[in-house]
C-alpha cells in the first residue's frame, strides 16, 4: 500500500465518521447529508428515467450576469446542486439573461451531462414560438433540450403541434404547460397530451391539491412545483419563530426552509421542487430537504398549522 492510498482510506474514513456522526444530529444543517436524495419518476418515461426531489430554480436570481465575482457564485450554485445528488435546473426565456447563464456555466463546468435542464417559451403565434425556441438552443449551448415548456399557457394550442414535433424528431426529450397564476388549474386541459406540468403550490397555497395535482398522479404528467418558498414570503412570516423541536427528531429539518419543502414534496404527485436561490449554502440545505424522512398526512397538517397559526 502507498502512502496515497493509505491517506485516501484515511481521509475516507474521517469523512464518513464524520457524515455518520452529522446524522445524529437534528440541530446541524447539514446533519442529512449522509443519506440518499430521495427520487421520484418520470411517468412517462420509456427508460423508467427518476429525478431528484429537489431542484434549482433560476428566475431573478439567475437574471443577470453580473460581474465574474457574481458568476463565480452562480457556478458555486450549479456545482453544489449536481455535485451533492441534484439535477434538475429551471430556466425560461423570460427570465432576462437565465438561459444563457445556466448555458455558459454548464459548459463551463463541464458538467451539461450531469443536469436536467428544463426551460419555457411564451410567445403568440407559432413562427414568433419557433424563433424563442431557436434562441433557447442558442443560449443553453445544446442540440437537445431536456424538457420544453409552453410557458404559462400561452397559445397553447398553436404550439402544442411545435413542440411535439421536437419532440418527435429528438431535439426535447420531454414537453410540458406552466402556469403560476390563479388561472392555474387550466393546465387540466392538456394533461393528456404532455409529459410535465409546472404551477405554484407551497404550504399557504394549496388549491393544487384539489384538482392540478390528483389529475397528474392519474394522467401520469410529472409535476415541477415552482414557488415553494412563496418568493421568501413564507420564511419571512416565521422569521422571529423558534423552530419546533419536533421537526429536527421526526423529520431530521434544521431550517424552516427545509419543513416547508418537505411538505411540498412529501405530496406523492410532486416529481420536483425547484426552490430559487443564488446562495450555495441555502442549495446545499434545500438539497437536505429530500434526504430522510419525509412528512406523513398528520405531520403535513401539523406543518402547514405553522403559517395558519
Amino acid at each position: 500500500m502507498t502512502d496515497t492510498s493509505r491517506c485516501s482510506r484515511s481521509t475516507f474514513l474521517k469523512v464518513a465518521g464524520a457524515a455518520m456522526l452529522a446524522s445524529t444530529l437534528p440541530g446541524s444543517p447539514s446533519f442529512a447529508a449522509a443519506a440518499p436524495l430521495a427520487m421520484r419518476p418520470i411517468p412517462k418515461s420509456k427508460t423508467k428515467e427518476q429525478l431528484p426531489v429537489i431542484g434549482l430554480g433560476t428566475s431573478q436570481v439567475f437574471a443577470s450576469r453580473g460581474d465574474a465575482a457574481a458568476m463565480t457564485a452562480k457556478g458555486d450554485v450549479v456545482k453544489t446542486l449536481l455535485q451533492e445528488g441534484g439535477r434538475v435546473i429551471d430556466t425560461a426565456a423570460a427570465y432576462r439573461e437565465s438561459e444563457g447563464v445556466v448555458g455558459e456555466l454548464l459548459e463551463t463546468l463541464k458538467l451539461r451531462k450531469q443536469a436536467f435542464v428544463a426551460t419555457k417559451f411564451g410567445e403568440q403565434g407559432r413562427d414568433n414560438g419557433i424563433a424563442s425556441i431557436a434562441r433557447s438552443f442558442k443560449n443553453l449551448r445544446t442540440d437537445m433540450i431536456d424538457l420544453m415548456y409552453i410557458h404559462n399557457m400561452v397559445d397553447v394550442d398553436t404550439h402544442l403541434p411545435t413542440i411535439k414535433q421536437y419532440k418527435a424528431d429528438g431535439k426535447f426529450r420531454y414537453i410540458g404547460i406552466s402556469d403560476t397564476s390563479n388561472n392555474q388549474d387550466k393546465l387540466t386541459t392538456w394533461m393528456d397530451q404532455i409529459d410535465f406540468v409546472e404551477f405554484n403550490y407551497s404550504v399557504d397555497t394549496r388549491e393544487a391539491e384539489k384538482r392540478l395535482l390528483p389529475m397528474a398522479k392519474d394522467k401520469g404528467v410529472a409535476v415541477f412545483v415552482a414557488l415553494p418558498l412563496g418568493r421568501g414570503r413564507l420564511l419571512n412570516r416565521v422569521k422571529d419563530t423558534p423552530f419546533p423541536e419536533w421537526a429536527k427528531a421526526e423529520l431530521q429539518c434544521a431550517t424552516f426552509a427545509q419543513l416547508l419543502l418537505k411538505f411540498v414534496v412529501s405530496h406523492p404527485a410532486v416529481t420536483t421542487a425547484i426552490p430559487a436561490t443564488s446562495r450555495q449554502k441555502h442549495v446545499g440545505e434545500n438539497l437536505d430537504a429530500g434526504r430522510g424522512p419525509l412528512p406523513d398526512a398528520k405531520q403535513r397538517e401539523r406543518i402547514a398549522a405553522i403559517w395558519n397559526a
